[in-house]
């Protein structure tokens, strides 16, 4: 069936989201599940690299700012953990982030806040080219 609009449907990836607004959460997990992706969701770094360390995902959604650990800090353990994991974070200092040149250690691509759906299917799209 095909995704209508902008939406091209990506092979389903299986997908953790780190957020403490549980209404982002929620949205976001709802978003993505419309294109088949499996996708779960932690209120705290603690509790997302504790089911990132239990299991598989083919990618990392986080915010920035979260409770007992930062998104970089997590990114940081998710790479050490899986290298080739990519990491998504979003943030409301993104334009900073790019007016110093975009690139963050360990991040595969960051979004402002706020973003749209388009943009995370955007994403979604540069990193798994498939």
């Amino acid at each position: 069936m095909e995704t209508p609009g902008f939406r091209r449907k990506l092979k389903p990836k299986t997908i953790l989201v780190c957020e403490d607004d549980a209404m982002v959460a929620e949205t976001l997990r709802m978003a993505l599940s419309v294109d088949g992706h499996k996708v779960d969701t932690a209120g705290d770094g603690e509790q997302a690299l504790g089911m990132f360390a239990d299991a598989k995902y083919q990618l990392v959604i986080t915010d920035f700012t979260i409770a007992k650990m930062d998104g970089l800090e997590l990114a940081e353990k998710v790479k050490k953990l899986s290298p080739s994991t990519p990491v998504l974070l979003f943030t409301d200092c993104a334009e900073l982030i790019r007016a110093q040149g975009g690139s963050v250690s360990n991040v595969d691509a960051v979004l402002g806040k706020p973003f749209s759906i388009r943009e995370i299917l955007a994403t979604l799209e540069r990193i798994f080219p498939e």
